[in-house]
């Protein structure tokens, strides 16, 4: 596992973030600096899917796997009152202490550009010899710092699956979306965002043969019925007559909309 320094210096376990289902303290992140963490996500991807007989997974913000954080060099180079190194060379070569959200590694890279993300290469060639169809999916957001990381998984052999669309035709009808489920009445832009959206894709990077799929919302945002109302038919017609292959939710189709506990989750 990971570890970093809380305010008082003391060495604590690498925390996930927050969901809909999972609270903070239940979840931990894997050190990725160990190739032995590729390994154990990959191994339990296989037996779970043997187990249930699935043909494909989703990987839940997709544009940032695998996470690396900056390694805190002043904490690993420290001695301690003996003047002995508090942690060996070892510690210090796997970043056994981190700075929270500080990301480095492939996707604080140059050639990220340039070369496929090896995480992603490693996960599909192992995924691909034990079932050839298998089909892996990866949530890709975008935004500042995480622009055109849909090219870098189609090029490491991932199928993005992409939110953009929802956001500019929501903007018509005077709604910002936001990735943490907020839902905010503003001014009707026209519908050259829908333009503006399809030209900031840059699919022209795309290797051949790639697929991109966009989802009509996602589980943190109202379903199409209640963000539209009477413009929902002409939504669901842009969303399927764009070129990415179009996703939907359960109870969707039949015009359903749910919301959770309070008014930010549907």
């Amino acid at each position: 596992m990971l570890h970093y320094l809380d305010e008082e210096g003391k060495k604590k376990i690498c925390y996930g973030t927050d969901g809909q289902s999972i609270n903070y303290e239940d979840t931990a992140l894997l050190n990725y600096r160990k190739v032995e963490s590729w390994d154990l996500l990959i191994s339990e991807v296989i037996q779970f899917a043997e187990k249930y007989g699935v043909n494909g997974v989703h990987l839940d913000n997709g544009q940032a796997w695998p996470q690396i954080n900056e390694i805190d060099l002043e904490e690993l180079m420290r001695l301690d009152v003996d003047g002995q190194p508090a942690y060996t060379p070892a510690d210090v070569l796997n970043g056994e202490i981190v700075i929270r959200n500080e990301n480095c590694g492939y996707w604080n890279t140059n050639t990220m550009e340039t070369y496929p993300n090896p995480f992603f290469i490693k996960l599909c060639r192992a995924l691909w010899t034990a079932q050839p169809d298998f089909m892996i999916m990866g949530e890709c957001w975008g935004g500042f710092k995480f622009e055109n990381r849909h090219i870098l998984l189609s090029r490491s052999g991932i199928i993005p699956r992409m939110f953009k669309l929802p956001q500019a035709i929501s903007s018509v009808f005077g709604k910002r979306l936001f990735k943490d489920g907020r839902v905010i009445q503003g001014e009707k832009e026209s519908v050259k965002a829908i333009n503006d959206w399809f030209e900031k894709s840059k699919r022209q990077f795309l290797p051949e043969g790639s697929i991109l799929v966009q989802s009509s919302s996602a589980h943190q945002w109202p379903y199409p019925a209640y963000l539209y109302g009477k413009g929902t038919w002409a939504a669901v017609d842009i969303l399927y007559f764009m070129p990415d292959v179009p996703i939907t939710f359960m109870g969707e189709i039949d015009g359903e909309v749910y919301r959770i506990e309070n008014t930010q989750v549907f």
